[in-house]
């Protein structure tokens, strides 16, 4: 679901965990005015595209989010991209929340943006967000963002052939 502007504390209590930010080169959130700013900015990106990154929470329990996931529209070298992210409490992994999310972002973001590629940047140490990558159809690129992460893409057309 589309995040909202009170989503702040959750937005902390996912991105402020060290543990989720193990292969995050930019570390956990230091602060809610921290988290506050970058939902702020998934906010505007919805207003801007009709996409961005979501809330998630189990079916059973909507008023709590486990996490964040969703494609946003940026910026990879010198190309727009629609960049797919998926960030969950620990307590959340493993039980394919990630690609779930994942999947309902692309079959939403793909259409829209049928002529841009795709990217998930993963660090090389992270196997379980590799994994998922490969799953969606990502495949691995020679090059690296400027972070160091490995560069996984797939054409938004590409993708959608998949359904």
């Amino acid at each position: 679901m589309r995040p909202h502007a009170e989503d702040s504390p959750a937005v902390f209590a996912v991105h402020g965990d060290p543990a989720t930010n193990l292969h995050n080169p930019h570390g956990p959130h230091r602060s809610l005015d921290e988290s506050e700013a970058c939902l702020k900015d998934w906010l505007a990106d919805w207003d801007r595209f009709g996409i961005g990154y979501c809330a998630v929470a189990p079916r059973d329990q909507p008023e709590d989010v486990i996490g964040f996931a969703g494609v946003r529209v940026g910026r990879l070298e010198d190309e727009e991209v629609l960049n797919l992210y998926y960030r969950f409490r620990p307590s959340s992994w493993g039980q394919g929340f990630a690609g779930e999310a994942a999947r309902a972002a692309l079959k939403l973001a793909c259409p829209l943006f049928v002529d841009h590629p795709v990217v998930a940047l993963i660090r090389e140490s992270n196997m379980s967000s590799r994994r998922l990558a490969e799953r969606l159809g990502f495949q691995a690129c020679d090059g690296r963002d400027p972070a160091g992460r490995h560069i996984f893409r797939i054409p938004a057309a590409a993708w959608l052939m998949r359904l």
